[in-house]
């Protein structure tokens, strides 16, 4: 029997932002009760906040936006999950060996990894000492699982506040070098090693040559 979950955290105010920063903001600007005709509202907030997607010029002026991409792009048939053990993860840097894909087929479009962060969402080590990427996964990654399009993961950033300069050096090598598109901050709770997924889709808010937007995440699993 199969079941469709959002893997996205709902926008609010009372998630941190990467390294303690903006956070996200909604505005009455018109309220019925106070005799307004509608309800209406305002948002301010980081492209780069809560459930995002990276695109390649976030980190390259030539790098791909997100008007480059296609709608088919973001529906995903052939998923591979991987979970993390965070206390076998060195100077705060998930490498090569902590990734245990021997068992993923190596046809998939998109690869989720579990760190068991998602849990500490709400608490300061979320944002300040959360886990990262070592730039070496990406190659790895894309020699395994050829078409490989996405990875998408429980952490706040690929980038360890930590490991600031090593993380950027990993937002290249995923999203210029292999062309593999970044997404952070997704909501893992529900899923573990034994869900089976039938499809994702990652749906970003439609913004004209962005480096990064909110998405709404959609799976279907069994």
């Amino acid at each position: 029997m199969s079941k469709t979950l959002f893997l996205s955290y709902p926008l609010n105010s009372e998630a941190y932002g990467y390294g303690n920063g903006d956070r996200f903001k909604l505005t009455k600007v018109r309220d019925i009760c106070c005799g307004d005709t509608s309800n209406n509202t305002t948002i301010e907030m980081p492209t780069h906040y809560g459930t995002h997607i990276d695109y390649p010029f976030h980190f390259s002026v030539d790098g791909k936006k997100s008007s480059d991409y296609l709608a088919q792009h973001f529906i995903f048939q052939n998923i591979g999950f991987v979970e993390v053990d965070a206390s076998l993860v060195e100077d705060y840097l998930i490498g090569n060996k902590n990734l245990v894909i021997e068992n993923i087929s190596s046809n998939i479009e998109m690869l989720i990894v579990k760190t068991g962060f998602c849990n500490k969402r709400h608490t300061p080590e979320y944002w300040e000492y959360g886990l990262g990427f070592h730039p070496e996964t990406a190659s790895f990654l894309k020699e395994k699982f050829p078409q490989l399009k996405a990875i998408a993961f429980d952490l706040i950033s690929m980038n360890s506040y930590q490991q600031r300069e090593i993380g950027r050096e990993a937002h290249k090598e995923y999203l210029i070098k292999n062309d593999i598109l970044i997404i952070e901050e997704v909501d893992l709770r529900a899923i573990n090693s034994q869900t089976i997924f039938k499809e994702v889709i990652v749906a970003p808010l439609l913004i004209e040559n962005a480096d990064g937007a909110p998405v709404t995440i959609i799976t279907k699993i069994e």
